[in-house]
């Protein structure tokens, strides 16, 4: 084999190449699988294993803490490494399915804004420096690519809706300054006459808010719980597909009450509450961290099924699991929110727990 190009193999399998060269690469052994007369299996075997198994040596599965044994006795904890996923599944998946997964890409900036009995407005589409009034509020897109909601006059805000599909996300700063990182599949209301006597907002999925301080409570309700603040910054998870709330707090001080009980706990700095049926269960960090923030998937002790449906929505996937038995398995790790899908898939096939078979944008877990 010509030097050069065993070079070029040696750089692929340490991540070091172009998007071009990658191309190549892969172009290059799908023709190999399909015509295997120009070299022999051993020799593209090792080609595309040397610094493999140094490399998963090097972040082998990590030992579970004694502490934890008791009550994680099945997870498993993964974390990013470069595979060679392409090479180790392509005697398994054809060209157009390799061109399918190559093609699911992570999430974007896009939402659609509504007012009550108005169109609807696609905020991906609309041109930074854009200007709109209707119902109360001035809508301007931002160089950033978000919306600032601005009241205009004196007017009373009307009833408002923004909606981010699965792989999107969006930013919004509402008009009393505060601001809203609204992840995929969610939806965040802002109530009549918001910022007039009090500010009001309701949730279904996950957003991260930064809210300004003031006089008048904000408030955030959303299926099966609220939360009231003066000024602060948290996180609240609440998607109706899922059993539970989790409420995040990293600065200031709010409460959580829960809808049903009645029960209230008043979060301090580090605190994490979740709400599951009538109960909410807190637990305590030094540091709380918004993963999704920070552009990471972070999984402490999540099962397979809390994993996949973070990252199905995401990814704009439908997930479909062929063994029951796997979605409790939980692992721990982290991935990069950014990754194109194949390095995800490659992660978690990397736990030798997870296999998947992929069909157009459908995802069956094995």
């Amino acid at each position: 084999m010509d030097p050069n190009f065993q070079d070029l193999l040696k750089r692929y399998n340490e991540g070091n190449v172009s998007s071009e060269e990658k191309r190549q690469v892969e172009i290059w052994y799908l023709s190999i699988c399909k015509n295997p007369t120009s070299i022999n299996a051993d020799e593209l075997s090792r080609y595309f294993s040397e610094g493999r198994d140094e490399i998963r040596q090097q972040y082998k599965t990590k030992r579970i803490n004694p502490i934890w044994r008791n009550i994680a006795a099945a997870a498993v904890v993964f974390v990013f490494v470069a595979g060679a996923y392409l090479m180790n599944r392509s005697d398994k998946i054809s060209n157009s399915q390799l061109v399918a997964i190559d093609s699911i890409l992570p999430g974007e900036e896009t939402a659609v804004f509504s007012m009550e009995n108005g169109a609807d407005l696609d905020l991906k589409t609309m041109v930074a420096g854009t200007k709109l009034s209707q119902g109360g509020v001035e809508i301007i897109k931002l160089a950033t690519g978000g919306i600032k909601i601005n009241q205009t006059g004196t007017d009373q805000v009307r009833a408002s809706t923004i909606r981010t599909p699965k792989g999107g996300e969006f930013d919004i700063t509402l008009p009393d300054g505060s601001t809203v990182k609204l992840n995929a599949d969610s939806e965040l209301k802002l109530l009549a006459g918001y910022n007039k006597d009090d500010r009001k907002v309701d949730l279904s999925g996950e957003a991260f808010f930064d809210v300004q301080k003031s006089t008048k409570p904000f408030v955030v309700s959303t299926a099966n719980q609220k939360v009231t603040v003066l000024g602060t910054q948290f996180n609240i998870k609440a998607y109706t597909s899922e059993l539970e709330t989790t409420t995040k707090l990293l600065r200031g001080s709010v409460r959580v009450s829960n809808n049903g009980s009645g029960k209230e706990i008043l979060m301090k700095p580090g605190d994490q509450v979740v709400n599951r049926g009538d109960e909410l269960l807190v637990s305590s960090k030094e540091k709380q961290q918004v993963d999704w923030v920070n552009k990471e998937f972070i999984f402490n002790e999540k099962t397979a099924e809390e994993l996949m449906n973070d990252i199905a929505r995401w990814y704009n996937l439908d997930i479909e699991f062929a063994n029951e038995d796997v979605k409790n398995k939980r692992f721990t790790g982290s991935i990069e929110r950014y990754s194109k899908f194949t390095k995800v898939i490659a992660v978690l096939e990397a736990t030798e727990v997870l296999n998947f078979e992929i069909e157009g944008r459908k995802i069956i877990v094995k």
